[in-house]
Formats: structure tokens, sequence, C-alpha cells
């Protein structure tokens, strides 16, 4: 069955995304423009060349941009933005929305923390269905110390994958995949109240089937 696109604009505000979808990751967009907006109605684009705001009250998902366009139910694209969600708070030069396929797309000068983490990649790729982060690189955290070609972020619990030609830092001690590239789990959990990452060459079986989709 075929779902409706929907769209209201009261007072500047317009709530965007998929008619009957309310479960659905980012089928309730609300955009708040920070100056004029226009309509092509032969596109269906509709450019905010001052940027705005854009929430998503069922992802909690925020973004701010310097310049905005988007399709009512299909996509949005952004410059110069700073977004919050359950995967942390990411800047970068560009944005992009699937609205239909609940993923989000970011690239250039790219950053990310989330609480004790803090890294930059080349491009995230998130699947806010299955709350799941794959940066790509090269990819630098600064806490905790470690480099790789990719990492995989699940945003429910914190817990991270490290894959390729990774290497990892904490103190005097440094581990390094093996040649040709390999797999390193960084766990989340408290230590005297604080929250660390600790490293283990040994993948358990069910973080290797959070991320089997992406490991495929």
């Amino acid at each position: 069955m075929l779902r409706a696109l929907s769209v209201l604009a009261v007072g500047g505000l317009a709530t965007i995304g998929l008619a009957g979808a309310a479960s659905a990751p980012f089928a309730a967009l609300t955009v708040t423009p920070a100056g004029s907006q226009s309509y092509d109605i032969s596109t269906g684009i509709t450019s905010l060349p001052q940027g705005g705001t854009i929430f998503d009250r069922d992802t909690g998902v925020s973004l701010e941009a310097k310049r905005i366009t988007y399709v009512d139910g299909s996509y949005i694209d952004g410059e110069t933005v700073t977004v919050t969600g359950a995967f942390g708070t990411l800047s970068a030069d560009k944005l992009h929305i699937d609205v239909r396929g609940g993923a989000l797309i970011a690239s250039g000068h790219l950053t990310l923390t989330r609480g004790v983490l803090s890294l930059s990649a080349a491009k995230l790729h998130y699947d806010a269905n299955r709350q799941v982060a794959d940066f790509t690189g090269p990819v630098r955290g600064s806490s905790p110390d470690f480099s790789a070609d990719r990492l995989l972020l699940d945003a429910d619990s914190g817990n991270v994958l490290l894959l390729g030609d990774y290497r990892f830092s904490e103190g005097p001690f440094t581990l390094r995949a093996p040649e040709g590239g390999g797999r390193l789990e960084l766990t989340l959990h408290q230590v005297d109240g604080a929250p660390v990452y600790d490293a283990a060459t040994q993948i358990p079986a069910a973080l290797l089937a959070r991320f089997a989709h992406e490991l495929n």
C-alpha cells in the first residue's frame, strides 16, 4: 500500500515526512527557517538559503544548518551542519537525510563527540532504524587515542568496533592491527563512576551480530 506524503506549513514552520509512518525514523520532521524560503513547484524542492533548524520528535535528532534544501517525504540536504542524536553531536560540511530509508549521511570536516568518545572521519552513514553509525576513514580518535580505516558505533550501548589498519593507545600500551588489517572491540563501561573504553581483540559474537549488516 502506498503511503501519502504530508506537508503542513504554519507561521514559517513546516512539518515534513511520510503520512501514516509516525513510528519510522524521520517520519515527522519540523523545519524552522532562519530566513527566507522558496518552493519550486516543478521540482518539489524547498530551499532555505539562510538555513535553519530541523527536529525529529521520534528519533530526537536535531540539526542546524547554514543552508537547507528538501523534498517533502524524500530527502533533506544541509550545508555546514551541527547534528545531535543518539549517535552523539556531529559537525560536518554536508549532510543528506534519506527520509524514506531512515538514513543520515554526512561528510567533509566531520567530527563527532559522544560522551568520552571524540573522533574525526571522512564520512558517516547512520542507520536510524538500527541505530548503527558507520564511519569511514581515515578515522582518528582523540579520546580515546586511536586510528582505523573504519569504525562502527552502536548508538544504543556506545560500544565500538575498529576495522582495518587500526591502532589503539592507552598510557604506555599500544595495540596495532596485524598485517592486512583486523578488528578491535572498544567496550564502554564505568570505572569508579567514570566512563572508559577497554580494548579487546576477541570480538564477542553479540557485537558481530549487532554489526552483521555492515560487516557483510
